[in-house]
């Protein structure tokens, strides 16, 4: 029986530990991604406004938007395009890019990875304005 209870109580640990979120966006920790030899990239969401570090030795930083995607609730000729800004820094130099969502650039090369806007979200609504922080990117990084 009180084996039973032990197991209980390191199963009830574990599980608790599992379903904490270890990503507090709040405090002033950047969110760091880690590419490995096996997996050569990764897919990042970084909100508006936030920084994120590739391999604690690349800083990227979402702080520009410019959305004239056509909105979903909407027919239009054309698409429309999505752009961002990203602040880029290793320590060294910085770089500033604008990356796209239709036109071209939709990537970069910095500091030996390649930095690809996979979407900008949330896609615009005719009914109701995006605000900036209400704004997010995916960003594929790969060696």
């Amino acid at each position: 029986m009180t084996k039973t209870i032990i197991l209980s109580a390191i199963l009830f640990i574990i599980i608790s530990v599992g379903c904490t979120d270890s990503t507090d966006l709040t405090s002033s920790k950047v969110p760091s991604v880690v590419i490995n030899k096996i997996i050569d990239s990764a897919i990042v969401r970084v909100n508006y406004g936030q920084e994120v570090s590739i391999e604690n030795n690349t800083l990227i930083k979402f702080d520009g938007v410019s959305d004239s995607r056509c909105p979903m609730d909407v027919v239009c000729v054309w698409a429309g395009d999505g752009g961002v800004s990203l602040s880029l820094s290793n320590g060294r130099e910085q770089l500033h890019s604008f990356l796209h969502t239709t036109l071209f650039p939709r990537e970069i090369s910095y500091n030996g990875y390649r930095i690809i806007l996979k979407s900008l979200n949330p896609y615009p609504k005719s009914s109701s304005p995006t605000k900036l922080d209400e704004y997010y990117i995916e960003l594929i990084i790969k060696r």
